[in-house]
């Protein structure tokens, strides 16, 4: 049976970039960024797609490949880790102390 692509493993992603810049904060001062943001991106999914996506070059892969399903889509995009906070319902004036919008 086939297996879905799950993208890298975030030690191998690490080791990958260690190998070619001697540690993630320095790939991050290379790039003109702040020292923890590799780092940050490879641990928090969503943080930044951007730097996501430039880590996957530096790696020579495309996102979908070095992320897996869990932060891109085939095509390039990322999946949304966002959650949608719009109520379903309106809630009554009587959760409002003055029955105005906050």
């Amino acid at each position: 049976m086939a297996q879905k692509p799950s993208g890298m493993h975030v030690e191998d992603i690490k080791a990958a970039l260690r190998k070619k810049y001697g540690s993630l904060a320095a790939l991050s001062r290379h790039l003109g960024k702040n020292p923890n943001l590799v780092s940050t991106t490879i641990s928090q999914p969503g943080h930044s797609v951007l730097m996501e996506r430039e880590i996957a070059a530096i790696l020579g892969k495309r996102p979908y490949e070095v992320w897996g399903p869990g932060r891109f889509h085939a095509d390039g995009s990322p999946v949304r880790t966002r959650v949608d906070r719009t109520p379903t319902c309106p809630l009554p004036d009587a959760h409002r102390q003055n029955g105005a919008a906050a």
